[in-house]
């Protein structure tokens, strides 16, 4: 196994780190702030990853990310009064590809419907669409089965079309 550093393992894990926190926070800035402190626990645990498989080192900042967050939401739920729970517009760098071609209210509708869906069912669309892993990937990482992913994937689909589809009936 080669030997990693923080770096590369920033460059390769990134994206999945923020999506996984994203999705258990539904915010832009918390979720900026549990992948920046999944990367300085790491950091402090390298000897700890130097035995692991890339499998097992995604798995671990999963699980890290996602402690963290709920951590965090603790916390916060007895800390932040509901006005200040205002969300910034989401850094361009954590977009998906396709999102450069919807307009800004477009994207607030895709971000809102996907914020509607069962946490299972919005972990494995941020995972899948926005972290770019596949339904293997996902699957080592919840720690479920790749057919039940692809259920959920299909169950989240046809939930995020009811919800667009309802949405955009209301609106015009």
């Amino acid at each position: 196994m080669p030997a990693r550093d923080i770096e590369t393992i920033y460059r390769t894990c990134s994206r999945m780190v923020y999506w996984a926190a994203y999705g258990v926070t539904r915010r832009e800035s918390d979720a900026m702030d549990a992948m920046q402190n999944t990367f300085l626990k790491a950091m402090s645990h390298m000897e700890q990853q130097e035995g692991m498989n890339d499998a097992q080192l995604k798995g671990w900042l999963y699980r890290v990310a996602v402690n963290l967050c709920k951590d965090a939401l603790r916390k916060q739920r007895f800390e932040t009064p509901a006005e200040e729970m205002t969300e910034p517009a989401v850094d361009s760098v954590y977009e998906l590809p396709e999102a450069a071609m919807l307009s800004a209210e477009e994207k607030g509708q895709v971000r809102a419907a996907i914020d509607q869906l069962p946490h299972i069912y919005r972990e494995a669309v941020l995972l899948h669409y926005f972290s770019g892993c596949d339904y293997k990937q996902i699957a080592q990482l919840t720690g479920t089965t790749e057919g039940n992913v692809k259920s959920r994937m299909s169950r989240a689909k046809q939930k995020l079309y009811a919800i667009l589809k309802e949405g955009g009936e209301d609106c015009g």
